[in-house]
């Protein structure tokens, strides 16, 4: 689920980030790995009683991040070094031990960062975990440090997302309307509580209408060919367009919330007057997927895409 490892952490900075913004790299604690929800002291960090938590562990990024990462020397070229061998032999019923000679590649350490990892709540609502901040900036020591904490974020939360410095995610938008997207419409109260009962009870959703950033990260993955933004920015639903998969998805970031699917093809582009009690009437409508389970919602979606 989400992301396996980022390789070239610059081609998801460079004209997402403008020059000389704060950034940050984090993810939600929804979507812990069992790695994060096993790292020493960060349920303290989640639950506030611990300010910062170094990130470390046994092998990987995560085992980089203290003792460091080694690369081959340039110009490239072996060393001899002796190991010092001893075993027990069931066949001889003895101890052997001998020296052995080895040519392994020169080393050199690369980088040892030491990040922590530090508390925050966005302003929806949503509590994240998140590396100290970035300033962006074209440069590749930058993309080295930015990488590891994307690569350390997918080992402890199956995802990353880069952050504005209000914690707000930061998406590539490419389209603004001066209006909400997709209101609620005209219901009544107790039209919305029988909403939200036949919608939410059944599904044994998670109905904190706290923000998720994990399906927005998992929307952008998708690489979406248009984002558009209304009035309430990412308090209020997005549009997300994927056009090589003729499709357009409403997502807001809050629990609850589910998001719309349509066809993309043909769709009335004058979203005014669409709104949640209407939507499925409309001819291109798809899917709405209820906000259950983050890794049942991501498989339900996926079946959407073409690839």
């Amino acid at each position: 689920m989400g992301v396996n490892r980022v390789i070239n952490p610059s081609k998801y900075l460079k004209g997402i980030v403008d020059d000389g913004k704060t950034f940050y790299i984090g993810m939600g604690v929804q979507s812990l790995t069992e790695i994060g929800k096993n790292h020493p002291n960060l349920s303290q960090l989640i639950k506030g009683e611990m300010s910062s938590v170094l990130i470390k562990g046994k092998g990987g990024v995560l085992k980089e991040n203290t003792f460091g990462k080694f690369v081959r020397k340039k110009p490239e070229r072996k060393e001899r070094i002796w190991k010092h061998i001893h075993y027990y032999s069931k066949r001889f019923e003895k101890e052997i031990d001998y020296n052995r000679e080895y040519y392994v590649w020169e080393k050199e350490l690369l980088h040892k960062y030491n990040m922590v990892l530090e508390r925050a709540s966005t302003p929806q609502g949503e509590i994240i975990l998140h590396f100290p901040a970035f300033i962006m900036d074209d440069n590749y020591n930058l993309y080295l440090k930015v990488g590891a904490a994307m690569n350390m974020a997918i080992v402890l939360g199956s995802y990353y997302m880069i952050y504005d410095n209000m914690f707000e995610p930061i998406i590539p938008v490419t389209k603004v309307e001066d209006r909400k997207i997709l209101s609620s419409g005209n219901l009544t109260l107790a039209q919305k509580l029988d909403f939200l009962d036949k919608n939410y009870v059944e599904h044994d959703g998670e109905i904190d209408l706290k923000g998720n950033s994990y399906r927005f990260a998992m929307l952008k993955e998708k690489r979406p060919s248009d984002v558009t933004i209304g009035l309430g920015g990412f308090n209020e639903y997005v549009i997300f367009e994927y056009a090589n998969d003729n499709l357009l998805i409403f997502e807001n970031l809050k629990s609850g919330n589910a998001p719309f699917l349509f066809k993309r093809d043909g769709f009335n582009n004058d979203v005014a007057q669409l709104n949640k009690q209407n939507a499925k009437s409309n001819p291109y409508f798809l899917k709405r997927i209820v906000h259950d389970k983050m890794e049942s919602w991501h498989n339900k979606l996926s079946k959407f895409f073409i690839n």
